[in-house]
């Protein structure tokens, strides 16, 4: 098991978060509606909505459709960076409670590239990402292991355990170079390509951040923190906070072009385990965009397709 030492020097940064991907079913959801601002963009948004599954909204022609009918057997998913293939992670069949089953779908046919078992220590409930390469799977860490990355079969190429002796926490994520940022208590970090080692790309002095997101250029990171949406260059410079409200915003997702975020806004909890937020896009040019609704900025593109905002729960990806 590698366990990474930090060393003094601050490096510029990549980033990669691992994905996998699996079988999908296609329901037309909607095909007219979408607003001339959201045709202009590019690319497919993706989102998890309660029990409905998890939906797809395509900019160039418009149509909602749903990519992932509700199984409440699955615990992750992810579409990969080129928009070619789908991951699933669900619970092994046969009641192998120790396992995960990861399958990676192609999108364009349904065929399925590769499917298997994993079985990660501390726990069977895990949730993975695909480097932009297609070639690799980052594994979020679990109770007893750090970040692991495997090939698309699952077997194990590396194991990013711990820094300077303390187990990692922070989920992994892919940059366009295929090395991964994560975050360590007040650090993002940034690992080699080997996963031997890691930089420091900023330390950051919020009392809760997290969920950050690397541009497809490789120039930006942004990450929740106080309760906003913050950007800065991959190197840690020129930090700015670039959401205010008077709610929260969460999730933020680059664009393929690396010219937009879409973020959740006014995020709020709805139960025990459950909790929920509404989708906009802002430039990602660094000014602050108020996303209050009736208030927001000239250049927020609320995601809404009829008469009320497209809501999430789980995760949203850009591709």
């Amino acid at each position: 098991m590698k366990n990474i030492f930090i060393p003094k020097l601050i490096r510029k940064t990549a980033v990669y978060t691992l994905l996998t991907l699996i079988l999908f079913t296609s329901c037309k959801k909607n095909e007219t509606g979408i607003p001339a601002p959201l045709k202009k963009l590019p690319g497919t948004i993706y989102f998890q909505w309660a029990d409905e599954g998890i939906f797809s909204i395509d900019m160039a022609s418009g149509s909602k459709s749903t990519l992932l009918p509700y199984n409440v057997k699955r615990n992750g998913w992810d579409v990969s960076r080129d928009n070619k293939y789908l991951l699933q992670i669900t619970d092994a069949p046969d009641q192998d409670y120790d396992a995960s089953q990861f399958t990676i779908t192609n999108l364009s046919d349904r065929s399925i590239v590769s499917q298997y078992k994993y079985y990660p220590q501390g726990g069977s409930i895990v949730n993975a990402s695909l480097s932009p390469n297609g070639k690799l799977i980052a594994v979020d860490p679990t109770f007893k292991e750090g970040i692991v990355v495997t090939d698309l079969q699952g077997k194990r190429i590396a194991h990013i355990a711990a820094v300077n002796d303390e187990k990692v926490e922070g989920n992994p994520i892919w940059m366009p170079d295929n090395t991964v940022l994560f975050k360590h208590k007040d650090m993002l970090l940034k690992a080699n390509s080997d996963f031997t080692n890691a930089d420091i790309i900023k330390k950051l002095d919020f009392a809760d951040w997290g969920m950050p997101a690397v541009s497809p250029d490789g120039k930006k990171i942004a990450f929740k923190a106080s309760n906003h949406i913050w950007l800065m260059n991959s190197d840690g410079s020129d930090m700015k906070q670039i959401t205010v409200s008077s709610a929260v915003e969460t999730y933020p997702q680059f664009s393929p072009d690396s010219k937009y975020l879409l973020i959740g806004t006014d995020y709020h909890v709805t139960g025990p385990f459950g909790s929920i937020w509404y989708l906009k896009i802002i430039p990602a040019d660094g000014r602050q965009y108020q996303v209050d609704d009736g208030s927001e900025s000239e250049g927020v593109i609320p995601v809404q397709l009829e008469k009320q905002l497209e809501a999430a729960d789980e995760a949203m990806r850009w591709r």
